[in-house]
């Protein structure tokens, strides 16, 4: 016959147990939750990045407003609203040639057959955006100067602000190949456990 003082410090014990292990399985269940939210939520923005750059690559200028309203129905539930809490970034890039260089110093009236700051390097062409520019910018950097978007021939050969930021290592272009990117971007402030969840973002992208 158990004695009743040793089964209630069996139960005293088992408690304490169970409320140690929550401190580790609580934080486990949320974080299992959070990530599995944001991979079906990357999952999404994967095939949008895929169906607007396909449309991009197709010559579709997202620069009209036609263009954009498609981008914001295909992503619909995203809010790709100017303050809303997704951004998609649409990136042309081609790595520089001599000719590239000539055409660019041709502006400056220096002459054929002179080198130019970006040879050898891949920089932008032109870079669009709609949704919320307040959210992020594309992981490989932001073009300096542009006029509607798009980068000039002066600026593709002369001036380093245009050149892309750590592209070459995930697609090395050849002369004469461009690469078009679509981006992705969207706030979850929904999915956030302060110190555990990391950053409220997903990011999805599609380079073709």
């Amino acid at each position: 016959m158990r004695k009743p003082g040793v089964l209630s410090e069996r139960r005293g014990v088992a408690m304490v147990e169970f409320a140690l292990s929550l401190t580790f399985l609580i934080p486990l269940l949320l974080g299992t939750f959070i990530f599995g939210f944001r991979l079906i939520r990357s999952i999404q923005m994967s095939q949008i990045t895929r169906d607007l750059g396909h449309m991009y690559i197709r010559g579709i200028d997202f620069r009209n407003t036609g263009p954009q309203a498609n981008a914001q129905t295909l992503a619909s539930g995203f809010d790709l609203s100017s303050t809303g809490k997704s951004l998609i970034v649409l990136s042309k890039i081609k790595l520089i040639q001599q000719v590239d260089c000539d055409a660019a110093n041709a502006t400056v009236g220096i002459p054929a057959g002179q080198t130019c700051a970006n040879l050898g390097k891949t920089v932008f062409i032109e870079q669009l955006t709609v949704g919320s520019t307040s959210i992020a910018g594309s992981q490989f950097g932001t073009p300096t100067p542009t006029t509607s978007s798009s980068v000039s021939v002066k600026d593709q050969g002369r001036t380093s602000t245009t050149r892309t930021s750590n592209f070459d290592p995930i697609l090395a272009l050849k002369a004469g190949e461009f690469a078009y990117v679509c981006e992705m971007f969207n706030q979850t402030p929904e999915l956030d456990v302060p110190g555990l969840s990391g950053q409220p973002q997903v990011y999805a992208r599609t380079i073709f």
